[in-house]
């Protein structure tokens, strides 16, 4: 059965579950990066576009493009997600030319196991090319070593090309597309750390920049009496003579 007869099989089961506990951390884990109403958001592997009617009701005049391989997922959220700013299609990652040159945001939630390993590197240099210096990749996988037991304790519950993705070899192929991570968090949904979520940017020179450059009159006041009630409150003990 090929990738997309099995996802176009996958509809009822994405009807059924809907906004479930996974979808709603993921757009909060979106929201949290600082997305607006005017954010271009590529979402690859959105399947019937549960996530992407999330996004949409936030992104009001931004751009979001949802593609997934299976053409029966995005005829159906095509039907059920009308609004003018979102644009479905068709296609595999590794063949897709979006009509925006550049995206604020990537999101690859859990897609990547289930593309060869071996095609990371392209599909990393491909991305990469949809990025500028202030875009992010946020990338979610199941947590490696969960897919392993799986395998060999409840190998009915993978889908199809489900392979462990460690973070070695997933730093390598970001590497080589000139990509590095950020931020990586091993968390939990269902079972105890059965995900990886990473926030990834383009490599650029390193610049040092003062914490302070970047807050407000405001916020160095509270800084600084947070620093000073800290330093109250925990006082190294010094003996007097």
């Amino acid at each position: 059965m090929s990738s997309a007869d099995f996802y176009d099989n996958f509809i009822s089961y994405q009807i059924e579950t809907g906004i479930n506990d996974r979808i709603r951390n993921l757009y909060k884990r979106v929201f949290k990066t600082g997305i607006s109403q005017n954010t271009n958001i590529l979402e690859i592997g959105c399947g019937i576009g549960v996530l992407t009617y999330l996004l949409s009701r936030k992104i009001r005049k931004g751009r979001i493009t949802g593609i997934d391989i299976s053409p029966k997922s995005i005829e159906y959220a095509k039907t059920h997600i009308t609004r003018s700013n979102l644009n479905f299609h068709t296609s595999d990652i590794l063949d897709f030319d979006p009509a925006v040159p550049e995206f604020d945001r990537i999101l690859l939630f859990d897609v990547l196991e289930h593309i060869q390993e071996e095609n990371h590197v392209d599909l990393f240099a491909k991305i990469s090319k949809w990025m500028n210096n202030q875009s992010l990749l946020l990338i979610n996988i199941p947590n490696p070593n969960y897919i392993l037991f799986d395998q060999k304790n409840n190998p009915q519950a993978l889908q199809e090309t489900d392979q462990p993705i460690s973070i070695a070899s997933l730093a390598n192929s970001l590497d080589k597309a000139s990509l590095e991570i950020e931020y990586l968090e091993t968390y939990s949904v269902w079972v105890k750390r059965d995900y990886l979520f990473l926030l990834v940017r383009k490599r650029t020179e390193f610049t040092e920049r003062s914490l302070s450059a970047d807050r407000t009159f405001i916020e160095r006041i509270r800084v600084r009496l947070s620093r000073d009630i800290v330093k109250w409150i925990h006082r190294y003990p010094v003996k007097r003579k």
